[in-house]
């Protein structure tokens, strides 16, 4: 844990929705399971950092939030959403070549601009490397190679490269970060 991040975590499984997950740090920030109501300012965050129409990143994020196979979490100040994360249960497809792993991936990661550089992104991903202890050994990440803020935040958290993977036709380095736990349900 981050010196000054309090937890307070109550799941019944793994589905995002019966899992009430709380971090605090500097009393201002929560980290939570996102709701229906949070989507429309995470679609916002997005949608004005890369292309795509807002209501198709919402109608996206509705998909994530209702599968089982996600975790979305969200970060809030003052009540207001000011950034996100993701994670995933990805099964290698046969099209995609035998490096890309089948398993537990972070991903989505997005901080609102105002807000960066403040911890957000780092409370984040720890608040999914948590929730992920319980369920897997080892987790996924992949960066574009110029994406030097996250594979700098990522390596502080223990993630090491593995290699390099092929996603819609973009590379990407692969990261890993076993977990050693005996706190699995």
């Amino acid at each position: 844990m981050v010196q000054g991040l309090c937890c307070a975590m109550v799941c019944r499984g793994w589905c995002a929705a019966s899992c009430t997950l709380t971090y605090v740090a500097n009393g201002e920030i929560v980290i939570r399971g996102a709701e229906l109501s949070d989507l429309t300012a995470s679609a916002l965050l997005i949608s004005n950092h890369e292309s795509g129409a807002l209501e198709d990143w919402q109608s996206r994020f509705e998909r994530d939030l209702a599968d089982p196979k996600r975790l979305f979490l969200v970060a809030t100040v003052d009540d207001s959403v000011m950034g996100y994360g993701h994670t995933t249960l990805h099964s290698r497809t046969l099209d995609e070549e035998a490096t890309y792993p089948s398993g537990y991936f972070l991903s989505g990661l997005m901080v609102s601009p105002d807000h960066r550089r403040k911890g957000i992104g780092k409370l984040l991903t720890i608040a999914r490397i948590d929730r992920l202890r319980q369920v897997t050994d080892i987790i996924y990440y992949r960066a574009e190679s110029d994406n030097k803020a996250t594979i700098d935040l990522h390596s502080r958290l223990g993630f090491e490269r593995v290699g390099t993977v092929f996603r819609d036709g973009k590379e990407f380095i692969l990261f890993s970060l076993e977990l050693h736990s005996a706190n699995r349900q």
